[in-house]
């Protein structure tokens, strides 16, 4: 009776709230209105949204219990983790949690991750989201966030770090509220850091916002429980481990909700006396405290399709299996596979080679996919019956989240059962074991076909010139034009094609097809979703896979001519699908691809440019910034530059340039010296070398993991790291009049640092990566010959070899630890030796050198001077003049910086004096 009771009163609460919530919702100026519903966030992430279903009444009240005592109680720590092994039930029990502290009025905002969505798993979303939801909630919070969002609308793109802060902590001080942040299934978010970065950020907040309390939970893996563990939020934070709870009070549960479920099932099918207690008990036994082996137990026998006895007595007599999920296991006698395998056996028990190849390609299509997609689309994605698609997932429905209502997508119930079907040792039924190679070789397929199939110049039938903007019912021609299926191809082609395996014959010729015949009516569906950026990274994809799995010169000549196509024309296709026709194909070059391929599609009656349209495409795109930046560093996979100013680190992207991120970094008032920066091996941090300060960053959280203080640093001129990323090398000048050099390193574990010794050399020292330390070469000169000595950086320095250069006078200015190649300059002459012969590679006049720099594999050179830049390439024991461009103005006296090749088949260029303006020579390498 108090039971009762109470779960009335609760329902009075959240109904309560709910009529609140709405009628502040109503309450919320127009203007203000536009500004939030502007900001970009995960949709569909709050506790209210979707058909989340909260724990049978009754059942885990040990926990919900506790759980409500810690979120009224501010005393208490600011942060609970649950902690739960897959299928014990912590998504359900977050979901309850939710529903009753909205019903106590506390819940400000919640976020349930998923990895079956795109936004779901995005960390960089969680806090903008959640900003969201609370300025919904709260007023004045969102007077606070408003002002904040209209004036900075970039934001979200800033460091987790720098989110936390402006987004959440700040708006949540000047509130001053008091309020419950849940966070549901952490560990399906896409993190590469060792530690949780959302926890990390975490651990550096509470204590300012003490009034606000965090709900979490996460099954136990490494970076979640390394996270928790973390100083800063160990103290803060109370675990509550699900599965050691008592295996009684697990079993009373269980047993409770199939009773409860079946019981329901029984009363729809009119069935009397089923199940029988003795049945309930075999069922709770096989559960073994896994709560989601209940939960598709009650969808497999309540299927419409089949009948209950039946559908029971298939299972009780199926074949225990031992074979265990993942590492989960709870006894040796039950395993959510064993379950699996009986669903599976039971849906499909006649072998059909050809049933069982389209059920695999349904089931692998719903497990697969970027973003989960309904029935009907997923259908049209694969180039199936509808019906039959239906048919499939409605056998297996006790596996998926699908319902009636063809209009709602269908994913994994749980995410263990994508773990088991893709792997062998626990699918051991090759009818249904899905190869994700394999399968996405299909779905690249599919969504080429689907999109040579389905798209056409002005698919949305929009007049000339019009931006996209200015089209009121846009939204409305996507819906009527664009099918989910085709939505989706146009996003995700690319990212299937990346992953595939096998024969690529057939893919090759739709990609021919997409390219000759389809590729500017697929930049209109870009322009329209507002995803143009994800087209130069979908090219330059492309561009790496064909290189590695085709040499069709064809096809990469058209990428790179693509890849000029969309970055010098990012704005006019941005903003305007007719402007694709009448500004940027009209104004390509007469001799690109582009223009060749596509220039019969523009409309005859159109303007027409006839005079100063150029015959090629310019060497470079000039991204110019008015921020003065005072070193610049490129990630290891090429993927991201980092700019410094004084103030902030700009993270951008190298194939578009658009800045991604920012970081807090500060330089010291009044300093104007050392300002260096260097990637880490893994790219997840960088080291900064500011004046006397020595720091490390994390990336994706913006904060500092370590930092040291020392006087020598402030005379420092290059920073690296080792190739293991233990230790920070550093080089510095002792003593300028007796060319006199020292060298440091810093233990990054450890925090501590030497200096193993000083040097002596006529030009700069060069200091390369080797092994778990560094390498060091000098350079002397007698008037008759070079002498390179290279030293291993140990303990102390170490001199391994030297090499004497009888010849010319040269200054050495660059050093490819690849192919052991120097390269030096005097005047105008140009020289590159191999140090281990001492035979010269190269030795011409050009012209005085500003800067220069090998490939990654040394078979590239570039310098650049004055007014152009030439490229070597090494062929036959030498290196032979391959390319030259003019350099487009970059300044007034055409001075630069910086020349570096990066794995994204690009070269990049920079200027001094503070200014960036970088010059990306797009898609030339490999030719």
């Amino acid at each position: 009776m108090a039971g009762d009771i109470r779960d009335a009163v609760i329902d009075y609460q959240v109904t309560l709230q709910r009529a609140v919530y709405d009628l502040n919702c109503r309450l919320i100026v127009s203007a203000d209105l536009l500004v939030l519903n502007g900001c970009r966030r995960a949709h569909g992430a709050g506790h209210q949204h979707g058909d989340r279903k909260g724990c049978l009444r009754g059942t885990r009240e040990t926990v919900l219990n506790e759980i409500e005592w810690w979120a009224r109680d501010f005393e208490k720590s600011p942060v609970f983790w649950l902690n739960g092994l897959a299928g014990t039930g912590k998504s359900t029990i977050a979901q309850t949690v939710s529903e009753r502290v909205f019903g106590d009025g506390l819940l400000g905002a919640s976020f349930f991750c998923s990895r079956d969505f795109e936004d779901r798993s995005d960390l960089r979303l969680i806090f903008p989201t959640l900003a969201f939801q609370l300025a919904y909630k709260y007023p004045s919070f969102r007077s606070a966030f408003v002002p904040l969002l209209r004036s900075n609308p970039d934001i979200v793109d800033e460091s987790l770090m720098n989110q936390m802060g402006k987004l959440i902590v700040d708006p949540l001080k000047s509130a001053d509220i008091w309020t419950v942040v849940v966070i549901d299934a952490l560990d399906e978010c896409k993190d590469e850091e060792s530690s949780s970065a959302i926890l990390s950020v975490l651990g550096r907040s509470v204590e300012r916002i003490p009034k606000v309390k965090f709900f979490i939970t996460g099954r136990p893996e490494p970076r979640i429980k390394t996270g928790f563990r973390l100083p800063l939020l160990v103290d803060s934070t109370n675990v509550f481990v699900l599965h050691d709870i008592h295996p009684s009070l697990i079993s009373s549960d269980i047993r409770l909700f199939l009773k409860h479920e079946l019981s329901e099932v029984a009363r729809r099918r009119r069935l009397e006396g089923w199940p029988s207690d003795d049945h309930i008990d075999i069922l709770c036994d096989r559960a073994a405290g896994l709560f989601v082996y209940a939960v598709a137990t009650v969808k497999f026998l309540g299927s419409t399709t089949r009948l209950p006895k039946q559908q029971l007595d298939k299972l009780l007599n199926f074949p225990e299996h031992t074979a265990h999920e993942g590492k989960t296991r709870f006894n040796s006698k039950t395993t959510l596979d064993s379950l699996y395998v009986s669903i599976f056996e039971t849906a499909f028990s006649e072998g059909n080679s050809e049933v069982d190849s389209k059920v695999r390609s349904t089931i692998g299509t719903v497990v697969l996919l970027a973003n989960p997609l309904p029935p009907s689309p997923i259908a049209e994605l694969i180039g199936l019956d509808p019906d039959e698609v239906t048919q499939f997932l409605t056998l297996l429905q006790s596996l998926l989240a699908f319902d009636e209502d063809s209009s709602q997508p269908v994913k994994p119930f749980h995410k263990s059962f994508p773990d088991f079907i893709t792997d062998p040792s626990c699918c051991t039924d090759t009818r249904f074991l899905v190869s994700p190679k394999i399968l996405h070789l299909e779905l690249a397929m599919n969504c080429l076909r689907l999109m040579n199939e389905g798209l056409k110049r002005n698919l949305l039938s929009l007049p000339d010139y019009a931006l996209n903007s200015e089209v009121r019912d846009l939204e409305a021609r996507i819906n009527d034009h664009i099918s989910d299926a085709l939505w989706y191809a146009c996003r995700s082609w690319h990212s299937h094609l990346t992953k595939t395996e096998g024969d690529i014959a057939d893919v090759i010729s739709h990609i021919h097809v997409f390219l000759e015949e389809k590729f500017l009516a697929w930049l209109e569906v870009v322009s329209v979703l507002g995803t143009v950026r994800g087209a130069i990274a979908a090219l330059e994809q492309l561009t790496l896979w064909l290189r590695e799995v085709s040499r069709d010169e064809e096809l990469l000549d058209a990428t790179r001519d693509y890849s000029h196509f969309v970055a010098t024309f990012f704005e006019p296709i941005s903003v305007s699908v007719t402007h694709i026709y009448h500004s940027a194909l009209e104004l390509s070059p007469l001799s690109s691809i582009v223009r060749r391929w596509y220039h019969r599609q523009r409309h005859s009656s159109l303007p027409r440019v006839v005079i100063g349209t150029e015959e090629s495409w310019e060497e470079g795109i000039i991204v110019p910034s008015e921020d003065r930046y005072l070193s610049y560093t490129w990630s290891p996979c090429g993927q991201f530059i980092a700019a410094r100013n004084p103030q902030i680190v700009e993270i951008r992207d190298s194939l578009s340039l658009e800045l991604l991120s920012t970081l807090n970094f500060t330089t010291p008032t009044g300093h104007y010296g050392t300002n260096l920066l260097a990637y880490s091996p893994d790219g997840r941090s960088i080291a900064s070398l500011t004046g006397t300060s020595l720091a490390i960053w994390d990336i994706q959280t913006g904060g500092v993991i370590k930092e040291i203080y020392h006087g020598w640093l402030d005379k420092c001129m290059s920073l690296l790291w080792s190739l293991d990323g233990s230790t920070i090398g550093i080089t510095g000048i002792k003593d300028w009049q007796t060319d006199t050099y020292v060298v440091h390193t810093y233990d990054v574990a450890s925090g501590t640092a030497h200096s193993p010794g000083t040097f002596e050399s006529v030009g700069d020292p060069f200091i390369w990566a080797y092994g778990t330390s560094f390498r060091v070469m000098t350079t002397e000169w007698d008037g008759w010959a070079h002498t390179i000595n290279i030293f291993e950086v140990g303990s102390i320095l170490t001199k391994i070899e030297y090499i004497r250069i009888r010849g010319e006078y040269f200054a050495i200015r660059s050093f490819s630890q690849t192919t052991h190649c120097i390269f030096g300059s005097a005047s105008s002459r140009l020289v590159i030796l191999d140090v281990r012969d001492s035979h010269y590679l190269l030795g011409e006049d050009a012209f005085p050198v500003y800067s220069q720099c090998f490939s990654s594999d040394g078979s590239l050179f570039a310098a650049s001077g004055k007014c152009s830049f030439c490229i070597w390439k090494y062929t036959s024991d030498r290196y032979v003049r391959w390319r030259e461009f003019s350099i487009l103005e970059l300044t007034s006296t055409y001075e630069h910086d910086f020349l570096r090749f990066l794995p994204t088949s690009s070269l990049l260029l920079g200027c001094p004096n503070g200014i960036l303006k970088l010059v990306r020579i797009v898609q030339f390498l490999g030719e």
